[in-house]
């Protein structure tokens, strides 16, 4: 796995996003990097699990430490929001 690799699915999960709306109980952030990374518990490679757990931990970084899934369901965040940090976390990944 490679740093672009870990932007990529950051990157991806936010177009899956963008078209089938966010929901953080429905088509949460976890559920969309791990449909971009390939990773389905149980039945994927390491690879794509490895991936989908760099990208989370990216994402976390990302918002301070703060836990992806807390940070989604606080009151009053916005879809432009999640896609927003989900592609700002992208980018940091890609210039660290």
């Amino acid at each position: 796995m490679t740093r672009s690799r870990v932007a990529n699915v950051l990157e991806s999960a936010a177009d899956l996003l963008g078209a089938g709306g966010w929901d953080p109980h429905l088509n949460s952030v976890m559920g969309a990097i791990d449909r971009a990374a390939g990773f389905v518990p149980g039945k994927s490679s390491r690879d794509a699990e490895a991936t989908s757990l760099a990208a989370w931990d990216a994402l976390c970084q990302y918002l301070g430490g703060v836990s992806p899934r807390d940070w989604e369901t606080h009151d009053g965040l916005t879809q432009a929001e999640v896609l927003d940090a989900l592609r700002a976390a992208s980018e940091e990944v890609t210039v660290c």
